[in-house]
């Protein structure tokens, strides 16, 4: 097997299985928005289509990763392979440009191109709307991944002109011994793979004890908020914002809180198994308060966790996210006032 043929298969083995099939039957589409958790393996999957796709010397149905064209694509060297990222923090319309530019074009080598945008939730609403004329037209033998670890911020749009494959979760198990392995506390391990699938990821995450001291901040924010303490609206701006300057924290500690409300649910309903929690160290405090609270409150409260990411993709500050979601949980929680 090839390294990138390994990696897929570790991870989403049904995934690379389905593949196969659908490109020896030909029946390959033009546009898919592969959907996932950092690290659940969008990219490795791209690649192995793209050398299965181009390979000189195919065996069983796997390409060989040694002819030409695979080390190429292994290596971003493929001139009928364009991949598009983030320059910043979007994807801007001029990208797209280049893109579409591209898609008009013969492939260079032989007659098929393939475009990779990687993040493509970052793409800007006029980037987004720009691509939409391809994957509503496409014309030739072009095929279009768009690989998002935040399928909910993809313009509705994009999602219904493409085949959305959801790539799940990596096995909480296999995870918390990868983590567990590379140094990474068990504790912080089980908070993390309820973030990223992403090794990488989840070491940056700890540099400086940012993942703990975050936790630490925002089960103080919490225990503030369910009371209905005003205090908890002050702590946004004293605590809560200082430790996320940066956009990917400020998505990751919105990711937590959306975790830690989905830990409610998840004890709601009799799942009280510490391992399977975002915040397994505040089960006992987290039990107690779902006692007090009934589903319809339990939803609501998620719901609002879910959707405060999608306020900051509207490029709505962080600290008028945080304020709006305290002061929207205040009348939800008052039964525990």
């Amino acid at each position: 097997m090839t390294t990138t043929t390994t990696s897929i298969a570790t991870k989403q083995p049904r995934l690379l299985d389905a593949f196969k099939q659908i490109i020896a039957q030909q029946h390959l589409a033009h546009a898919y928005l592969f959907a996932g958790m950092e690290g659940a393996g969008q990219l490795d999957l791209a690649t192995w289509i793209a050398q299965r796709l181009f390979c000189l010397n195919v065996v069983d149905g796997e390409p060989d990763g040694t002819c030409e064209e695979c080390v190429r694509i292994a290596s971003g060297q493929h001139p009928d392979i364009v991949m598009v990222a983030p320059t910043g923090q979007s994807i801007h319309v001029e990208q797209v440009r280049y893109l579409k530019a591209e898609f008009s074009k013969s492939a260079v080598e032989g007659n098929r191109k393939l475009f990779i945008i990687n993040d493509a939730e970052k793409m800007t609403a006029s980037a987004a709307n720009s691509l939409l004329k391809f994957i509503e037209e496409p014309s030739g033998n072009v095929t279009a991944f768009l690989l998002t670890t935040n399928k909910q911020l993809m313009l509705p749009t994009i999602i219904s002109r493409t085949q959305v494959i959801e790539f799940p979760p990596l096995p909480a198990a296999v995870l918390q011994q990868t983590f567990e392995a590379a140094g990474i506390s068990a504790k912080d391990a089980q908070t993390l793979r309820h973030l990223t699938n992403s090794l990488t990821q989840a070491q940056a995450l700890l540099v400086d004890d940012w993942l703990p001291n975050a936790v630490d901040q925002l089960w103080q924010w919490f225990q503030q908020t369910v009371k209905g303490e005003p205090r908890s609206f002050v702590a946004v701006q004293t605590r809560l914002v200082g430790l996320a300057k940066e956009r990917e924290q400020q998505l990751v500690l919105l990711d937590l809180i959306a975790a830690l409300f989905q830990d409610l649910l998840q004890l709601h309903f009799d799942v009280d198994d510490e391992s399977e929690l975002s915040f397994g160290q505040y089960q006992s405090e987290l039990t107690t308060l779902t006692t007090n609270l009934n589903t319809t409150q339990l939803v609501a409260a998620t719901e609002l966790g879910l959707s405060a990411k999608r306020q900051l993709a509207s490029n709505i500050s962080l600290q008028n996210v945080l304020e709006g979601l305290t002061l929207q949980l205040w009348p939800i929680f008052k039964t525990n006032a």
